[in-house]
């Protein structure tokens, strides 16, 4: 058996400004480049399994995860059936992200009554380690790693007791050295694995326009400005537009050099991997020119 290996970057996108066949040449560019994981995430674009299963099938190394499948979506029994399929289908190469998401999507969007996240994503968890997969299995092949988006205390821990490590997003790196400290306080076994997002723009240092774009649905989101509150920040803080303080603090604005001397300050601050988003000036996930300013250092 084999470990899955995530490598030391990565890339995270919804893909969803490209076509089929542009977004799986980019991803063939981010494999070409030394990316080590491709991250997707579920909101109302592509079904993010039905897209891992195309990628799985038209890359070689790259490992493919989900960050986040929402809990919400597919019950616990479904989940490790499609687990089970990628990681046949990828070699091995699939990691599973799971989260509670947010009350206006879990609610809104899918008509279930979002509460006790916490508990609810505990029971999940059992309920998926309890499931029964019988599908074929690739030989050399290991259980895919199951990481949990958590941002607050509890659903930290759980990510270190009950999962195998933590997915945060929009944090600094002041709350990636938090997180690694309370990861491995509650950890009962192996060292829980931390794989944080950089959102990066390439251009001048000042402007702003394209980190804008891509914070403006998070800054009404109340999830995110619960993080921002423990994170340093306030209301003041994610008014739209959102301040300058907190959109430097969540993107990375610059040259390619300073998008990877962010990445750095995240390793060093206890991240494992960390996924850039490449962002485009409209604000899009999946800028190519931004992919490779970043790996060309």
């Amino acid at each position: 058996m084999t470990s899955v290996d995530l490598g030391r970057l990565g890339v995270w996108g919804h893909l969803d400004s490209l076509s089929a066949a542009e977004a799986t040449a980019y991803v063939m560019r981010a494999e070409g480049l030394g990316y080590g994981t491709l991250w997707v995430p579920e909101t109302v674009g592509r079904e993010p399994i039905a897209l891992l299963s195309h990628l799985a099938a038209t890359t070689d190394r790259i490992t493919l995860g989900t960050s986040i499948l929402n809990i919400w979506g597919r019950d616990a029994q479904a989940t490790r059936m499609a687990a089970g399929t990628l990681a046949e289908s990828s070699g091995g190469r699939f990691v599973l992200g799971l989260g509670v998401s947010h009350p206006h999507l879990a609610t809104k969007l899918r008509g279930h009554a979002f509460e006790h996240p916490l508990r609810r994503m505990r029971e999940y968890l059992a309920a998926y380690r309890a499931a029964i997969y019988r599908g074929p299995v690739a030989a050399g092949t290991a259980e895919p790693p199951v990481m949990i988006g958590a941002l607050r205390e509890r659903m930290t821990d759980l990510a270190a007791t009950d999962a195998d490590g933590a997915l945060p997003y929009l944090v600094t790196t002041d709350r990636v050295a938090w997180m690694r400290l309370r990861l491995d306080a509650a950890s009962r076994d192996e060292r829980p694995r931390l794989a944080v997002t950089l959102p990066v723009w390439i251009g001048e240092a000042d402007d702003r326009t394209a980190a804008r774009a891509y914070l403006k649905p998070y800054l009404r989101t109340p999830t995110y400005q619960a993080s921002w509150e423990l994170q340093g920040f306030d209301a003041g803080d994610w008014e739209p537009p959102g301040s300058d303080r907190l959109v430097d603090a969540m993107v990375s604005i610059g040259s390619g050099a300073e998008a990877r001397r962010r990445v750095e300050a995240m390793r060093h601050a206890g991240a494992d991997h960390v996924a850039i988003i490449p962002l485009a000036d409209d604000g899009t996930t999946e800028h190519a020119p931004t992919l490779e300013a970043v790996a060309a250092g």
